[in-house]
């Protein structure tokens, strides 16, 4: 059955609503109608069984048969930084950081960033990586859409950021694997990733990060792009500390 996303304040018992564009993927694009069945998903974590009961300009009128709480989702908050990357190479890192069970995505700026984006651009880019993060999780049958952070500095970023493990994929590191990391702390409950862009980090921002608490990591013997050095670093935490494989 089709998913849908509804925000739980559209939930009232046991009757919600559909409204914007999922109401239009499910009218225009789906062509769905009363009596049709579907599976809508909250910003609680809950899923639901439904049916359709009416439709208008507005919104779907839907009834909730079943609800329950599908355990899709992976125990470690996995938030990935990634470096702005040319043309739609960052719709394919999300989509597919999506996929992976990422929980957030930290798009940032730094020395060799290759795109030259103002502020509207950025925002623009931003609103869509958030749809993209959308339809992926409906794709996959996720029950949380992954936050898609405003775009920082590195410098700024790599200051303000806490937490128990922050990562940081560097391929000048030529020593430091990531099975060393994970023999020293295998049970982090949280990981902040650091991916650069097609033109790499700095050495001096690499430094800035190791100072504030990154651990530097070599991700292998051979130069990878940008979108593929990403999604191949998320893979391998969630393999180590999450839930692939």
């Amino acid at each position: 059955m089709a998913r849908f996303f509804v925000p739980r304040k559209n939930i009232i018992h046991q009757r919600a609503t559909v409204e914007g564009p999922e109401l239009n993927h499910l009218k225009k694009v789906l062509r769905l109608g009363p009596g049709d069945p579907i599976i809508v998903f909250d910003d609680a974590g809950w899923e639901h069984e439904a049916v359709i009961r009416s439709l208008s300009a507005q919104a779907a009128e839907i009834e909730i048969l079943r609800s329950f709480q599908a355990e899709r989702e992976s125990p470690l908050q996995l938030t990935l930084a990634v470096g702005l990357t040319k043309g739609e190479k960052m719709d394919f890192v999300v989509e597919k950081a999506t996929e992976l069970g990422v929980q957030a995505i930290a798009p940032f700026v730094s020395a060799y960033t290759v795109p030259k984006l103002d502020q509207r651009k950025i925002e623009k880019r931003r609103e869509r990586w958030q749809k993209i993060a959308l339809a992926a999780a409906k794709q996959c049958g996720r029950t949380r859409i992954p936050k898609i952070f405003p775009v920082r500095d590195f410098e700024d970023m790599v200051q303000q950021t806490t937490g128990p493990l922050n990562l940081l994929f560097w391929e000048k590191e030529a020593h430091q694997t990531l099975k060393q990391v994970h023999a020293t702390d295998p049970e982090a409950p949280s990981i902040f990733l650091v991916i650069g862009p097609e033109g790499g980090l700095s050495e001096q921002e690499a430094n800035l990060a190791q100072r504030h608490g990154f651990k530097a990591i070599r991700l292998g013997r051979r130069i990878l792009r940008a979108e593929t050095a990403a999604v191949t670093a998320a893979s391998l935490v969630q393999f180590l500390w999450g839930d692939l494989g």
